[in-house]
């Protein structure tokens, strides 16, 4: 398969990735709010909890659209969701580290 057909499949299977991006995007507001309302550790675990649900999530609302939720086997690209999703819990980490010393993180500039 070339990387261009492998390409417009990704584009066409995840809808340009607009469902997960949404997702995305439902998890941190939810989260930016939960951490409003009842504070930073609440705001943290909500990020951490929704953050597991949005592949899930993703793939229940393609399904429910009538669209596949996976690449064709010959696809090079199948197991890159997987790949991402291992940096996943690095992140977390780096959230919840932020949160436990916000005093020491210090970024030049800000």
């Amino acid at each position: 398969m070339l990387v261009s057909d492998a390409q417009r499949e990704s584009r066409t299977v995840y809808l340009g990735g607009s469902v997960g991006q949404l997702m995305s995007a439902v998890v941190w507001l939810a989260s930016a709010t939960v951490g409003t309302l009842a504070g930073p550790t609440a705001g943290f675990w909500a990020l951490a909890l929704g953050g597991v649900a949005i592949f899930p999530v993703t793939q229940t609302a393609l399904r429910l659209a009538g669209r596949r939720v996976s690449l064709s086997p010959g696809n090079p690209f199948r197991g890159l969701a997987m790949q991402v999703a291992f940096t996943v819990p690095l992140a977390f980490f780096a959230h919840g580290v932020s949160l436990l010393f916000p005093s020491t993180i210090f970024i030049p500039g800000w």
